[in-house]
């Protein structure tokens, strides 16, 4: 009985600071994965399409597969690769993992 006497009494600030609080803790779990997590993923992503944009004939890639080939052409979506004489392939350019 004494205990429900004391919470009527409670002030209610207590309540209204304990939600700053969370706020605020939430708000800085979104910054730190914003920088650890989505930042780091955006710029990787960024280099990527460059280093995609830059492809040329004659040059040697490396795919997510492994395969190492010389670029024969490539277009909007699709890349050609020669891997060996007479073997060609054609990949997503998204496939591409390294420029040589």
């Amino acid at each position: 009985m004494f205990s429900k006497f004391l919470a009527f009494g409670a002030d209610q600030t207590s309540k209204s600071s304990g939600y700053m609080g969370m706020a605020i803790t939430l708000i800085i779990w979104g910054a730190i994965f914003y920088l650890f997590l989505i930042r780091p993923n955006k710029k990787k992503q960024k280099k990527h399409a460059e280093m995609i944009d830059t492809l040329q004939p004659g040059k040697d890639v490396i795919t997510t597969g492994g395969i190492k080939g010389e670029v024969v052409s490539a277009n909007e979506e699709y890349i050609v690769i020669r891997v060996d004489k007479g073997v060609r392939l054609t990949f997503s350019k998204d496939s591409i993992r390294k420029v040589l």
